[in-house]
């Protein structure tokens, strides 16, 4: 996770099974922003030594409808989408890999993913369809927030079931489908399979963050959770508390914020503003947030820098009895892991790239879209609020609410209706398996308990976010394991029934 983004590269954590982050223009050389799930898979092969210039199948383009909803608006799109037969049986399924909040890369179903390890053993045909508004897939000519009333997730299921009604006539009536998604999309693949059962007979929600929450406060509560987890235990959330106690006091003195500028190089030399200061302390929180949910999961940063862990972050916090000095070091190795030359905590800044239109921006990544997902829809607000974390009290809830009025002119997201239109972690139906974590903290906001003989959960011990959608590897944990060997139980008896 770059940790210049403000709360929303927290927000931004969701997705990332599929790959994902980034954020506005600044300064230094920037990621670029990347859905959760893309991004947790690159870190993966990065780990695993594996080449990730393979050859990816072909783009192709299906001609859809705008607005499902509006008969009398006729405009069409082109959606991106691919296709790996390899394995193909003729009459047999098709296992389709919902896009998220970043581009569909085509590696997903190019190389030994647990899809394609599940389409080996089904005869199954591998499609993934882009996101609307993500990667190539550009329903308007700009991303105008009159442009962006058409992101939604209702449209985004709505594109996959026109998609799907489209492939079944052509492959024929019997063709049986499942839908698969990681982070946001895993939470589109388990609402396809409630909103479209006819059209979908079974659905693999990994890391589905299906509860759409204003005030997300059990994330750092998580994130503090796993951090304990390592060698020095409590000591580590201890000596961020500690830590943040002294910087919480320091950004109140002109002398105070001025060691900070220095220490903590600051980009822009400055700290005076009330919302710069929300930045800092956000950022400083989205290293550590970054670390946990891509724990054991991260890329070789370039040049070969070993990727950070929860170990390594705790190891640096606790060197020594000087709590500030070791977050100072810390942050400087966040810095040149990710080759920054400066921290870049500037509010405007952010808002300012957030606010740029155009499909050439970086915001245009994903950042400027999923925001927006989440300023209308979800939430996800990575707040201070809660006591039991070790980050402070400087970025509360209304710092992220903000960030929806500066950026989108709206006051924040209609969860009541999201929740009412999906069912949060009631939702209803059959044949959705919720594969989750539990060192990833998004797992708080999908299903951890079988809710149903056929709502059921694969609550995996000592893995991140998605990790069961990665090709295997020796060093894979029992859990992760068992859980391949769960899904493919669950394939088995939706595609036999």
């Amino acid at each position: 996770h770059t940790h210049t983004q403000s709360q929303f590269s927290n927000n931004m954590k969701v997705l990332t099974c599929v790959l994902l982050l980034a954020a506005a223009a600044v300064v230094a050389a920037r990621p670029r922003h990347d859905s959760a799930m893309n991004r947790g898979l690159f870190n993966f092969l990065a780990r695993e030594g594996r080449d990730v210039n393979v050859a990816a199948p072909p783009d192709q383009w299906f001609t859809q409808r705008l607005d499902h909803f509006d008969p009398q608006n006729q405009d069409t799109f082109q959606q991106r989408y691919q296709t790996n037969a390899t394995f193909y049986r003729v009459g047999g399924p098709v296992f389709l890999l919902l896009g998220g909040e970043g581009p569909a890369n085509g590696i997903w179903i190019a190389i030994d993913t647990a899809i394609m390890e599940y389409a080996q053993q089904f005869g199954a045909m591998v499609v993934q369809l882009e996101h609307r508004f993500y990667g190539k897939t550009h329903p308007r000519p700009d991303l105008s927030d009159a442009s962006l009333r058409f992101l939604s997730s209702e449209q985004a299921l709505a594109d996959a079931a026109a998609f799907i009604a489209d492939l079944q006539a052509r492959l024929g009536s019997n063709t049986k489908f499942v839908t698969f998604g990681g982070s946001y999309s895993g939470a589109l693949s388990g609402w396809f399979r409630l909103k479209y059962p006819h059209l979908a007979v079974g659905a693999v929600a990994t890391s589905a963050p299906v509860l759409a929450q204003l005030n997300f406060v059990a994330y750092h509560e998580v994130v503090a959770a796993s951090l304990r987890t390592t060698a020095p235990g409590a000591k580590c959330t201890d000596a961020i508390a500690a830590a943040t106690q002294i910087l919480q006091q320091m950004v109140t003195s002109a002398a105070g914020r001025a060691t900070l500028v220095a220490d903590f190089q600051l980009c822009d030399k400055s700290l005076e503003s009330a919302l710069d200061q929300m930045n800092f302390f956000t950022n400083i929180a989205s290293n550590f947030d970054g670390i946990v949910q891509y724990n054991k999961d991260n890329r070789a940063f370039e040049g070969g820098v070993p990727p950070p862990t929860m170990d390594d972050a705790c190891a640096i916090v606790t060197n020594s009895s000087d709590v500030y000095k070791q977050y100072v070091a810390f942050n400087k190795f966040m810095l040149d892991a990710q080759k920054q030359t400066c921290f870049d905590i500037s509010y405007n800044k952010m808002i300012a790239g957030l606010r740029n239109t155009s499909w050439d921006s970086d915001a245009a990544g994903g950042m400027r879209q999923w925001t927006y997902q989440t300023c209308v829809e979800f939430g996800y607000y990575q707040s201070s609020d809660s006591t039991q974390q070790p980050f402070g009290n400087m970025f509360p809830l209304s710092f992220s609410l903000q960030q929806c009025k500066d950026i989108y002119g709206i006051d924040g997201p209609n969860i009541n209706w999201t929740n009412a239109y999906y069912g949060g972690l009631d939702i209803d139906g059959s044949n959705i398996v919720f594969p989750n974590g539990d060192v990833d903290p998004w797992h708080a906001l999908s299903i951890v308990k079988d809710l149903s003989p056929t709502l059921t959960a694969i609550y995996i011990h000592g893995t991140a976010h998605c990790a069961n959608m990665y090709p295997p590897s020796p060093n894979d944990v029992p859990g992760l394991k068992a859980a391949r060997v769960e899904i493919t139980a669950a394939l088995g008896r939706w595609l036999r029934g």
